[in-house]
């Protein structure tokens, strides 16, 4: 696959070192209906009023009180300003909502706040309301903290100038993004739509510990407390990085396909391009079944597959790249069956992790 194409858009739009976890051994986070049911799924944990006294802690000021610098991401879904406060002059991300309306974005407000106090997502300042006559007009706005680039764009760049990311840079992404996604799941919250387009590379913490790296955009996020919205059809997210249950007709979205997605983003970045490039989900599904194999009859049921095949991941992420320590966490995040996918706190107590401190590694930039 040449290494310029693009990943299709969003939709709507065993270990060796350590044995292999089922979700229920760190169990962290419960089980939640996916974010794009017409409907909840009957559950004793939901709770109906929850999103309202999410939302009655959701401060909402007006949009002039910020300055509007440029326009830094439009799409489908919505567009993206970089602003500065003018009272304090912190600098910003103003984000509009194209579909869903008012009820997505607060929605998306609504699980930005149940993750507060996560370093490893984006912080939520508050909502605006836009001012009538003006290119943002009297609708509602996430004031989100300005964290940077992408990291598919800085995964691009070091690409394209030659320069891609190496071993210990791939492991300090991967550790921020592993504590970010823990304590999300801890929380009840599951992404559904993890890739290197929803991650932003921060600027340095000020620690001298290198550049934070922070997930965004919960537009597609699960929450157990937060009904999802009201939409029906297939389950959503982005082809490339869509965990194989989804792939096989999985309607709801839990912990296990954050995990697949990490894997996929992992191996993203030691290998310089994205593993599985399918055009659509039969062809993606053959792309994976291809790289990793068939481990056995149980994993395939499904797909009425039972013929044992072996594992190519190896030739796709080579030891050059990537150390075994490495390899054992990237081939317990693509387990193809999600009971026996690594959890993130499992993947962070593999010798890949506890055997090196990060914190004087370099940066991606």
């Amino acid at each position: 696959m040449p290494l310029s194409k693009c990943p299709p858009p969003s939709r709507a739009e065993g270990s060796l070192l350590a044995p292999k976890r089922r979700p229920e051994d760190d169990a962290p986070a419960p089980s939640v209906p996916s974010a794009k049911r017409s409907k909840p799924a009957a559950s004793s944990t939901t709770a109906p009023g929850a999103t309202t006294n999410v939302l009655d802690n959701i401060p909402i000021g007006r949009v002039d009180s910020y300055k509007i610098l440029d326009k830094i991401g439009a799409g489908a879904f919505g567009d993206v300003w970089k602003a500065r406060h003018r009272s304090t002059g912190q600098k910003v991300a103003i984000k509009s909502v194209r579909a869903g309306g008012k009820a997505a974005l607060l929605r998306e407000a609504a699980l930005l706040t149940a993750c507060a106090g996560n370093p490893g997502v984006v912080e939520l300042h508050e909502v605006v309301r836009g001012g009538g006559g003006t290119e943002m007009d009297d609708k509602l706005y996430l004031v989100m903290e300005y964290a940077g680039p992408s990291l598919h764009s800085v995964v691009g760049a070091r690409r394209h100038a030659g320069r891609p990311l190496v071993e210990d840079e791939a492991r300090r992404v991967m550790r921020w993004l592993l504590r970010g996604v823990r304590m999300m799941h801890e929380r009840g919250v599951v992404h559904c739509d993890l890739k290197p387009g929803n991650v932003l590379v921060g600027k340095e913490d000020g620690r001298g510990r290198g550049r934070a790296v922070k997930i965004c955009d919960l537009g597609l996020a699960s929450s157990a407390t937060v009904p999802p919205p009201d939409t029906s059809g297939p389950v959503q997210g982005t082809l490339w990085y869509m965990a194989p249950e989804q792939l096989t007709g999985d309607t709801e979205c839990s912990a296990p396909v954050d995990l697949w997605s990490l894997g996929c983003v992992m191996a993203e970045l030691v290998a310089g391009k994205p593993i599985f490039q399918g055009s659509d989900v039969f062809e993606q599904l053959g792309e994976i079944v291809h790289l990793l194999g068939i481990p056995d009859e149980v994993s395939l049921m499904s797909l009425g597959v039972s013929p044992s095949t072996p594992s190519h991941l190896r030739d796709a992420v080579p030891e050059e790249r990537l150390s075994p320590a490495g390899f054992d966490v990237l081939r317990g995040l693509l387990e193809f069956d999600p009971r026996d996918r690594l959890t993130s706190a499992a993947a962070l107590q593999m010798p890949w992790f506890t055997g090196k401190d990060d914190d004087d590694a370099p940066s991606p930039a």
